[in-house]
């Protein structure tokens, strides 16, 4: 249970890392979150007991309505924000129903990964979203 106040323990989240006719999917924070209306990787914090691809597969339910299949580990972010640290499990995932509605977002875009830094990004999603970044630096298109 976050508390605001970090008790040695990281807080263990997900993230999503969506592909769809080369662009990322990226979701805004609401502005009564945390870090108001930066950018995102979809996902979020693990329950008790939960296994992160459950979680992912959940998150994504709640906040976007969409289903998806998680297809493997794309990376782990360890990162320190001055209330809490967080350890990110970023897996990347397959869209297989459902169409986009921000229910517990502020806004969604798809992104072309050479775009994917000019978003204000939460700073714990920065390192995956510059290795997307890199991967994929060919890709020519831009966000809708």
């Amino acid at each position: 249970m976050a508390t605001g106040i970090d008790s040695g323990y990281p807080l263990l989240v997900t993230a999503a890392v969506i592909e769809h006719e080369g662009k990322v999917l990226l979701t805004r924070r609401r502005p009564d979150a945390p870090y108001p209306l930066l950018w995102e990787l979809p996902g979020g914090k693990l329950e008790p007991h939960e296994d992160p691809a459950e979680c992912i597969v959940r998150e994504l339910r709640e906040e976007l309505g969409i289903d998806v299949v998680v297809e493997g580990i794309f990376d782990v972010v360890y990162h320190r924000y001055p209330e809490r640290t967080v350890l990110i499990l970023a897996y990347r995932c397959r869209w297989t129903g459902g169409n986009i509605v921000e229910l517990e977002v502020a806004g969604h875009c798809w992104v072309a990964p050479e775009k994917l830094l000019t978003f204000p990004l939460l700073s714990a999603d920065i390192p995956l979203v510059e290795r997307l970044a890199r991967e994929y630096s060919d890709a020519g298109c831009s966000c809708l």
